[in-house]
């Protein structure tokens, strides 16, 4: 696998339709939030005011080229893939892979501590937001230098930076985020049942 070239902080990729996804993420009870983040595997303490959706996912004990989908990818994936393969065309992949793909709520007054992304796939990916839900005042910051990434495109962001985010507005900041790699020429491994099967509503 060859390294990707990564924006040095933030780059704005191509204008995406979230109408259809942002209504169909609003309807997720609280409920379903609650026990979704309670058993993500991306249980890390700077994460503490986020709660996410894990569609797919790379277990932490791993081959580098291994990944799971949890079974909510299968029911969410008609609505979610035709936007990751119009962010992702930008690239030319012969045979792109999408090792993660996430719903991540950030509590309103609250933040991401910054951090850097080290997995062992991380420097072969993109890492795209969405925003889904968001306001002015919710900012993400890169390399010490602050954005606002606005709804109605795709962002790429250097996840390999020191980067965190804070959400000053009054409701909660929704993302759709996910990661792309060239998939040709690697010997994938597939599961369909992540360690702690889920299902989101």
């Amino acid at each position: 696998m060859k390294a990707v070239e990564k924006p040095d902080r933030v780059r704005r990729l191509v204008p995406v339709e979230v109408a259809a996804l942002r209504g169909r993420v609003a309807g997720i009870s609280e409920r379903v939030w609650r026990k979704e983040s309670g058993r993500r595997e991306n249980d890390y303490p700077c994460f503490g005011h986020t709660r996410h959706i894990l569609f797919r996912f790379v277990p932490r004990v791993r081959a580098t080229a291994c990944w799971y989908a949890n079974p909510s990818w299968f029911a969410w994936s008609g609505m979610l893939l035709p936007l990751m393969e119009r962010a992702a065309a930008l690239y030319g992949y012969a045979q792109p892979v999408y090792p993660k793909a996430m719903l991540a709520r950030l509590a309103a007054g609250r933040g991401i501590d910054a951090h850097m992304d080290n997995g062992r796939l991380n420097p072969f990916t993109h890492k795209i937001h969405v925003p889904l839900e968001t306001n002015p005042q919710a900012t993400l910051t890169v390399r010490d230098e602050v954005f606002h990434l606005k709804a109605g495109y795709a962002w790429e962001v250097n996840n390999l930076a020191p980067h965190g985010a804070f959400n000053g507005g009054a409701r909660d900041r929704v993302h759709f985020i996910f990661e792309v790699m060239e998939g040709a020429g690697t010997q994938w491994v597939e599961t369909r049942t992540a360690p702690t099967a889920r299902v989101a509503n």
